[in-house]
């Protein structure tokens, strides 16, 4: 199984934001994963379980936690997304703990799937990078939300404590 970058993971998420025709948030994950042949199963589970790919023959489910909130379900069921996307040819991951890299490129493609970059910055210019109002645009929660605007250079530390969100980045 391959080791893919940042960047190719990106890109994928992108390819299919492009290829459905998405261009305001939030991103439906849902009639994302419904238009691959995805169907996304809710099941009560333990609050560790957040989600998960199955394959049965031939045919790939999500099944993902109901107990989650609605948030952290669209990041779940975007990380499904992602290992079907990049994994799917090879689900032995799911069974060797020397693959927890695959999970780290789930993450990377989940965060690109529910907060496009060039979105995020689009939003982040009218919203003055309110990255609360933010979170409620894209449908993801706060910590995420703060956290991909960080990775994309639109935080920038000042002083001892918190954060604020650089305009001059935008």
């Amino acid at each position: 199984m391959p080791i893919y970058t940042h960047k190719y993971i990106r890109e994928r998420a992108q390819e299919l934001i492009d290829r459905f025709g998405i261009t305001r948030p939030p991103v439906d994950v849902r009639e994302i994963a419904e238009r691959l042949g995805l169907e996304i199963v809710e099941m009560t589970q333990d609050t560790w379980f957040f989600g998960m790919l199955l394959s049965f023959h031939d045919e790939f489910y999500i099944v993902v936690n109901k107990l989650l909130s609605e948030p952290r379900k669209r990041f779940a069921i975007a990380h499904e997304i992602g290992h079907f996307q990049l994994h799917r040819a090879d689900m032995s991951y799911t069974r060797e703990k020397t693959k927890e890299y695959v999970h780290r490129e789930a993450d990377v493609f989940a965060a690109e799937l529910c907060m496009p970059a060039k979105m995020v910055k689009r939003q982040s210019a009218e919203w003055y990078n309110d990255y609360r109002m933010l979170a409620k645009i894209f449908e993801v929660a706060e910590a995420a939300m703060y956290e991909r605007m960080n990775e994309l250079g639109l935080v920038r530390r000042i002083g001892f404590g918190w954060n604020s969100v650089d305009p001059r980045r935008v």
